[in-house]
């Protein structure tokens, strides 16, 4: 029999300690971890078929868009080639797995949208009381899964949301793990750090104003009811639009066919050529009557401002975004817009909230390129009850507006219609005499009402 030294000994004894030491020390976030299950076997099927725009990234919190999302997925997605590419249980370990195993190449998702995380710092190592990751080691896995992506998929937008709250409480032991890995990502994601990914939370969505999460938003305090799933699909709605190419007519700029609409527009694109503008305004026949039923307002809160009017009665999102795409703006440098647009779009036809919406996103959108340092103000469609269920189309698009923007910065959206109502809030003829069109009151009303938002924006 071979004889071993004490030296050789020792030395074995150091190696077998130091590979135990490298074994525990591995961050189990970035290890591949199999999923070999009927649904991971599922999911391979429906890849091997192609044909997918919009893939899903996670866990039980993306996969019960088919449970408690159900509804909010059919509305949403069903007609969008959609793939839910989630397991409940699953960590960063077991989706870079199944990325891994996957005919990832059958499919050229437009867009994938990843939320992972929460398993990681909500299970256990094995034979151990200790979160399975720590939120520094998540954070590396979610990064490699996004960098996976990234190079299978280098043109598709990735919208990575930031791992959702848990614990009712903001000081429970979950809650600030969650916070740390998205402090993390931020650290990495926001700003657009990485090309073609999106970091973006909605966790303030979520939360009432306290910080707690409600059993109506997340009863278990970690799988979103089916309200939530609904928060969740109207927060990424205009992202995924954007990356799908959606666009209905409520986006597509054209002019309107008239001879004083183009007069209209001619005579404004010769008052921007001169430069010095400080304020535009920009809408419909609302913005338009400035300059009748308003006037004297308008003197009165503007015209010391320096600001242009831009507003045309009749028209649409569609027509604000064809004149934005044809005026010359070259001469000017606007500190601030107000933007009032959309009423027109709910007129005659049978047109959707979210479409008209959209059309004020890409409104906005537009300025933003044209203008990145100016202040934008989006208001909320005003009050308007001359047609039988017209008001309740304009709440409709109103609810969804802020939910449009809150991804821009220098972007502020507005509420002012409270001002046109009375005391038992109603809209009556004495502000709105036609029910759509303010009256001098009304102006004087808006005017009151975006002055300090206006004098602060133009210092």
């Amino acid at each position: 029999m071979r004889k071993i030294s004490i030296f050789s000994s020792l030395a074995l004894g150091v190696a077998l300690i130091m590979a135990a030491t490298v074994s525990y020390a591995q961050n189990l976030a970035t290890s591949l971890e199999n999923r070999d299950i009927d649904r991971y076997r599922a999911q391979k099927e429906r890849m091997e078929q192609g044909d997918v725009d919009l893939l899903w990234v996670g866990d039980s919190i993306t996969h019960f868009w088919e449970t408690n999302g159900k509804a909010v997925w059919d509305k949403y997605y069903g007609a969008r080639k959609a793939m839910n590419f989630a397991i409940s249980g699953d960590r960063t370990g077991h989706v870079l797995w199944r990325i891994a195993n996957s005919p990832m190449d059958k499919i050229s998702p437009k867009m994938t949208v990843v939320m992972i995380g929460t398993n990681n710092i909500g299970h256990k190592k094995p034979n151990s009381d200790e979160m399975h990751s720590t939120p520094a080691e998540t954070v590396e896995g979610i990064q490699m899964i996004v960098s996976q992506l990234k190079e299978k998929y280098p043109e598709t937008k990735i919208l990575l949301l930031e791992v959702f709250p848990r614990d009712q409480r903001p000081d429970g032991k979950f809650r600030k793990a969650v916070n740390e890995i998205n402090a993390g990502l931020e650290a990495i994601y926001a700003d657009g750090k990485v090309e073609n990914v999106q970091l973006y939370s909605i966790n303030d969505l979520l939360l009432a104003k306290d910080g707690e999460l409600t059993k109506e938003i997340m009863p278990d305090s970690l799988h979103p009811s089916q309200a939530g799933y609904e928060i969740w699909a109207k927060a990424i709605e205009p992202m995924i639009a954007d990356a799908l190419g959606d666009s209905p007519v409520d986006c597509q700029p054209a002019p309107v066919q008239a001879d004083w609409w183009s007069k209209r527009f001619e005579e404004k694109n010769e008052i921007l050529k001169k430069g010095d503008v400080d304020i535009l305004m920009i809408g419909d026949s609302i913005t338009h009557g400035w300059e009748g039923a308003g006037a004297e307002q308008w003197q009165k809160y503007y015209g010391d401002k320096k600001a242009v009017n831009l507003g045309h009665g009749g028209d649409q999102t569609q027509h604000v975004l064809w004149r934005l795409e044809n005026y010359d703006f070259s001469s000017i440098h606007p500190k601030a817009a107000v933007l009032l647009i959309g009423v027109n779009n709910t007129w005659g036809r049978d047109r959707e909230p979210k479409n008209i919406a959209l059309g004020q996103r890409r409104i906005v959108e537009k300025l933003r390129a044209t203008f990145p340092e100016m202040k934008i103000f989006v208001l909320r469609i005003f009050p308007c009850t001359n047609r039988e269920g017209q008001q309740e189309l304009i709440d409709s698009i109103n609810e969804l507006t802020p939910y449009y923007m809150r991804d821009f910065d220098n972007v502020e959206v507005l509420d002012i219609g409270k001002v046109f109502l009375n005391k038992d809030g109603v809209l009556t003829k004495e502000i709105m005499p036609d029910l759509l069109h303010p009256n001098a009151v009304g102006y004087e009303s808006w005017g009151a009402a975006m002055y300090f938002k206006l004098e602060e924006a133009t210092k």
